[in-house]
């Protein structure tokens, strides 16, 4: 009876440390994929004020060439 129990034992210390290590994996991987979404985050913010130049200027310039006239 005790040498089933410390099988059961045995298989169960192994089960709960792959668990422990495919957790491990799973929070690196996460920490991964927030830090790619923050640099994504970060182009998309320049990119939209870009743009926003862009019209600012192109708003701009008419309204003074019709001031001139």
């Amino acid at each position: 009876m005790k040498k089933k129990l410390k099988k059961h034992e045995g298989k169960k210390r192994k089960f709960l440390k792959s668990i422990s290590k495919l957790k491990i994996k799973i929070s690196a991987k996460e920490k991964k994929v927030s830090k790619i979404d923050t640099k994504i985050a970060g182009i998309e913010k320049k990119i939209a004020e870009k743009k926003a130049k862009k019209l600012a200027k192109k708003n701009t310039d008419p309204t003074s060439a019709s001031l001139n006239n």
